[in-house]
């Protein structure tokens, strides 16, 4: 029997909740969600998710996880094999103690290498390449069909001109007061930005700590295990002493 997902571990624990909490908990989160993704529900509130998405390896990516001839960072080889394994981005992300945009970096990067295939879905590889920082607001907004390819030109020379006088001013400032999107639209996009790179760990949530550099992501993760593990164990002893005390039998 193969090791159970972690996503389902972590689902897990919302099933076993009481059905009149889990409703609640449902109508709750569906309505904050509608509220907040209004304006992006078509690609951030479906069953669709790219969360969902699993990557293919191409031929090149399976040769590069049996060679290492390009000697990639070990965290690309890590992704590899779990994509080889038939996971989606979530449960890779959630498996490895990663960010969000830590897994789209490795997957564009990858897209790019052409070790992984191009998804067909343009929306997919749009949203990934923004959470690692390889597209910038306005060409988001452009491929989410917020603005025209038009108004973004016109935004990037006023933009150009606004900087050259000494009057620097940010690309989403300048499209609002040009009308071309709300605050609304540019406060959702850059905090779904902004959460891809928190980390969640399953028994803890988010964690705010942002790893300067590998040694640090290791330090975090190792401490990470070293939590849940406890946290486990006393999860166990309290389960124990309870069953104790109302005399359950195993």
């Amino acid at each position: 029997m193969g090791q159970q997902p972690i996503s389902e571990l972590f689902l897990n624990n919302i099933d076993v909740l009481p059905l009149w909490v889990k409703q609640v908990l449902y109508l709750k989160t569906r309505d904050k969600l509608r509220e907040e993704l209004a304006e992006f529900s078509d690609v951030l509130l479906t069953d669709n998710l790219m969360q969902y998405y699993i990557p293919k390896l191409t031929f090149a990516g399976k040769t590069e996880l049996e060679t290492r001839e390009k000697r990639l960072p070990d965290e690309f080889y890590t992704f590899y094999q779990n994509c080889s394994n038939g996971n989606d981005l979530f449960e890779i992300t959630l498996a490895n103690y990663w960010t969000f945009s830590q897994t789209c970096s490795i997957f564009v990067r990858s897209i790019e290498l052409q070790l992984i295939t191009i998804p067909e879905d343009e929306t997919i590889i749009s949203i990934a390449q923004f959470m690692a920082g390889k597209i910038r607001t306005g060409e988001m907004l452009k491929r989410l069909g917020k603005i025209d390819v038009l108004q973004l030109e016109k935004a990037i020379r006023i933009q150009k001109d606004r900087n050259e006088s000494g009057k620097p001013v940010k690309m989403a400032e300048l499209m609002i007061e040009l009308g071309y999107i709300t605050d609304k639209d540019i406060n959702i996009l850059l905090a779904f930005k902004d959460d891809a790179k928190k980390r969640f760990v399953m028994g803890i949530g988010f964690s705010l700590v942002k790893p300067h550099n590998e040694q640090e992501t290791q330090t975090l993760v190792k401490g990470m295990q070293k939590e849940i593990k406890r946290l486990d164990e006393e999860n166990r002893i309290l389960k124990n002493r309870l069953r104790k005390i109302l005399n359950i039998k195993e």
